[in-house]
C-alpha cells in the first residue's frame, strides 16, 4: 500500500525543479515558451469549443434527417393513396360512361305522340332516331330534325344523363383546342410563307390556251361523230366544220338543237371553246 504524497514536499520539489530549470534556461526563452504554451492552450480551448458546436450541429442534423425520412415516408404513402384514388375515379368514370351510353342507346326508337321541346317547338308523331352527347335526332310528321340537347326537355336530358356543366367544359376545351390549332397554323404560315406564284409569260399562256383549245375541239368533234352515228338520218347531211367545229351551223341553229337530242351538250362544249378563244385573244390579239 503506497503512502499519501505530502503536498509540502511536492511543492518543494516543484520549486527545486523550477530553480534548477531557471538556472539552466534563459529567462527570455522561458517567457517565450510560456507565451507559446498559453497560445496553444487557447487554441486547444477554441478547437474544443468548435468540436462541441459541431457535435451539437450534427445532432440537430441527424434529428432533421430522421424527420425528413418520416416526411418522405408519409409523402410516399400519400402518393400511393392518391394513385389509388385516381384509379378508382377512372374506373368509376368508365363505369358511368358505359351506363350513360346504354341509357342513350335505349332511348333510340322511343316514340312520342306529342313532344313539346324547351325551344317552344312541338313535334307530333315523334320518334328518336339517334342520341349523342350534344343533340337528339327525331323523325316526326314534318320530316327529320336534330335538336340540341339543351333545347330538348328536362325529362329527355335526365334520361340521357346530360350535364350542362360538363357540356360547357367540353365546349370550352374544344374552343381552346381550336385556338391552339389556329395559332400553330398561323405560326407555321408565318415561318413558312407560301411561295408567290409567278405570272406566266404571254407566250407560255398562249401555248397553254392553244393546247386547251385543240383538246376542246378534238373532244367536240369526237362527241359529234358519236351523236351522228346514233342519229344517221337526221345528221347525215349536217354541215359540220371539223377545223372550227364551234362555228358549225348545226350548233347555231335553233331548229337543229330541237331536232336532235344531245345537241345541247355539244353547244355547251361550243361555249367553252368560245370562252377559250376569248381568253386567247386577250393574250394574243391577232388570234382567230
Amino acid at each position: 500500500m503506497s503512502r499519501p504524497r505530502n503536498p509540502t514536499r511536492s511543492t518543494a520539489a516543484a520549486l527545486l525543479a523550477l530553480t534548477l530549470l531557471s538556472s539552466c534556461v534563459k529567462k527570455t526563452e522561458y517567457d517565450a515558451l510560456q507565451i507559446e504554451n498559453q497560445a496553444l492552450q487557447a487554441r486547444v480551448d477554441q478547437v474544443s469549443s468548435q468540436l462541441q458546436q459541431t457535435q451539437a450541429d450534427l445532432a440537430i442534423t441527424q434529428s432533421r434527417l430522421i424527420q425528413f425520412a418520416d416526411v418522405q415516408t408519409q409523402l410516399l404513402k400519400t402518393q400511393q393513396q392518391l394513385q389509388q384514388s385516381q384509379d378508382a375515379l377512372k374506373a368509376l368514370q368508365a363505369e358511368f360512361e358505359k351506363f350513360r351510353s346504354q341509357r342513350r342507346s335505349a332511348m333510340v326508337g322511343k316514340k312520342f305522340p306529342v313532344l313539346s321541346l324547351d325551344s317552344g317547338k312541338v313535334l307530333r308523331e315523334a320518334e328518336i332516331t339517334a342520341v349523342s352527347a350534344h343533340e337528339i335526332a327525331f323523325r316526326h310528321d314534318g320530316g327529320l330534325v336534330k335538336v340540341a340537347m339543351a333545347n330538348t326537355s328536362a325529362d329527355l336530358r335526365w334520361e340521357a344523363c346530360y350535364d350542362p356543366l360538363e357540356a360547357k367544359e367540353a365546349a370550352r376545351n374544344k374552343m381552346l383546342a381550336d385556338a391552339r390549332l389556329l395559332d400553330s397554323r398561323l405560326a407555321h404560315e408565318k415561318t413558312n410563307p407560301a411561295p408567290i406564284a409567278s405570272t406566266p409569260s404571254p407566250q407560255s399562256a398562249s401555248n397553254m390556251l392553244l393546247a386547251q383549245l385543240a383538246a376542246q375541239r378534238t373532244q367536240l368533234n369526237a362527241d359529234f361523230q358519236a351523236l351522228a352515228a346514233k342519229n344517221t338520218a337526221l345528221l347525215k347531211s349536217a354541215d359540220w366544220n371539223s377545223a372550227t367545229p364551234e362555228a358549225s351551223p348545226l350548233l347555231n341553229s335553233v331548229s337543229g338543237s330541237r331536232a336532235v337530242l344531245g345537241i345541247s351538250r355539244l353547244q355547251s362544249q361550243r361555249d367553252a371553246i368560245l370562252q377559250t378563244l376569248q381568253q386567247l385573244r386577250s393574250v394574243v390579239p391577232v388570234t382567230r
